[in-house]
């Protein structure tokens, strides 16, 4: 299973709003950090948003800030919002092996992301030094 460049900036995204959960953060200062352009994170924020784990802040100062603490959103559930809204709740027949194969190794994939919660990251990022303890 391959994740989406989507699923990939919608992750980064939500890993820099977990360094300061309180403080919004623009969409402007995200497209510069990814490299991106802004209207492409808008698409991204606005399935995120849907999905109930990011909300806006309204003005000056505003910006995106998680909806949820931390350890509440897991990594499945970024990727789903992006790349599969409905594929926990689809099951497609398939008679060909491979095809089965595939769907049963997604599905595990999908399960594993789900344990892995946005907190669990972040802890481990802070324990390697890579951002700093709050």
């Amino acid at each position: 299973m391959k994740l989406s460049s989507r699923a990939d900036y919608a992750a980064k995204a939500m890993l820099e709003l977990s360094i300061n959960p309180e403080r919004p953060v623009t969409l402007a200062y995200l497209a510069r950090l990814q490299d991106i352009s802004i209207s492409y994170l808008e698409q991204i924020f606005a399935q995120l948003r849907k999905h109930g784990l990011v909300k806006s802040v309204r003005g000056p100062g505003g910006g995106y800030v998680l909806n949820k603490p931390l350890n509440e959103i897991s990594v499945g559930d970024v990727v789903m919002a992006i790349d599969n809204p409905g594929a926990r709740t689809e099951e497609t027949p398939q008679t060909d092996t491979t095809h089965q194969l595939w769907n049963q190794l997604s599905k595990m994939v999908y399960n594993y992301l789900d344990t892995v919660s946005l907190q669990d990251i972040h802890d481990g990022l802070e324990k390697s030094g890579e951002i700093a303890a709050a």
